[in-house]
């Protein structure tokens, strides 16, 4: 177990972090061990996290709770995971991540729906010099998963086009797992996927709307390394459009889960 090292709070947000939790903690009198036990963590995780290795933030809102930091720490390590995305991913994480309905058209299994491997693949095919932290980067995409946690899930609707469960990202198995899941995904009342067809017209990039519990509208493209969100009504309004478009070209919800089905069968090894 790492020692108890001296950390400067003023160094980075990851010492910040690490002396808000180690000075909550001592304040209540408590043993690192004694913290592990009331968020079912181990000692070895409680020390990491105070030597400045912070907490992934499902743990992050356990340890908040616990040591009664009134949201301090879930809202630091928010701000963390936000700067480490490129400034044009920013506005619509934060967004996406309260928004109310989610509407996507992707050309490979959007973010929300992705498994650890296949994420870690497509970072990987983006990054073929290393310069991202893959690691850390794959963790932060799954726990924007955790928007379906809640007592209020989001509802979310993907317009899939069909080439993205014919290719194989990664290895055939990372593809299975990754079909498995969309499948296990939409047997859920409030996500829907419909197939796009491999022979109808695309766009060549993604497209997410977003509507926010107040009912404000946002929309976002991406393409190979560049993006733009958009808060502007007439913006908005065009990639509507464009969603709508590709939308009414899809497959309806049974026929796109045979689709899904049929597509598992394709990746066997």
């Amino acid at each position: 177990m790492p020692a108890e090292n001296e950390i400067d709070p003023s160094e980075s947000l990851e010492t910040f972090i690490a002396g808000l939790v180690r000075d909550a903690r001592k304040q209540l009198g408590w043993r690192q061990q004694d913290l592990a036990a009331k968020v079912f963590s181990s000692t070895t995780r409680i020390s990491a996290i105070e030597n400045g290795d912070p907490p992934d933030l499902k743990l992050g809102r356990q340890l908040d709770q616990v040591l009664e930091l009134g949201g301090k720490l879930t809202n630091l390590l928010v701000i963390r995971d936000r700067v480490a995305f490129r400034d044009y991913a920013q506005g619509f994480l934060r967004d996406q991540a309260r928004a109310r309905t989610i509407h996507e058209f992707s050309l490979v299994v959007p973010g929300l729906l992705q498994t650890p491997a296949y994420a870690r693949s497509i970072m990987q095919l983006a990054d073929p010099g290393g310069r991202t932290d893959i690691e850390a980067a794959v963790r932060r995409r799954i726990e924007r998963q955790t928007v379906f946690d809640g007592p209020q899930p989001p509802w979310l609707w993907v317009v899939l086009n069909e080439n993205a469960l014919r290719e194989d990202m990664g290895t055939k198995a990372i593809m299975r797992e990754q079909i498995e899941r969309l499948l296990e995904a939409v047997e859920l009342p409030y996500i829907n996927v419909q197939i796009l067809p491999a022979h109808r017209a695309s766009i060549p990039g993604s497209v997410s709307l977003l509507t926010s519990p107040s009912g404000e509208r946002t929309a976002y493209t991406e393409g190979f390394g560049t993006g733009r969100y958009m808060v502007e009504p007439a913006d908005v309004d065009r990639y509507q459009r464009i969603y709508d478009r590709l939308h009414a070209d899809a497959l309806g919800i049974v026929e796109s889960q045979e689709i899904i089905r049929e597509a598992l069968g394709k990746h066997d090894d």
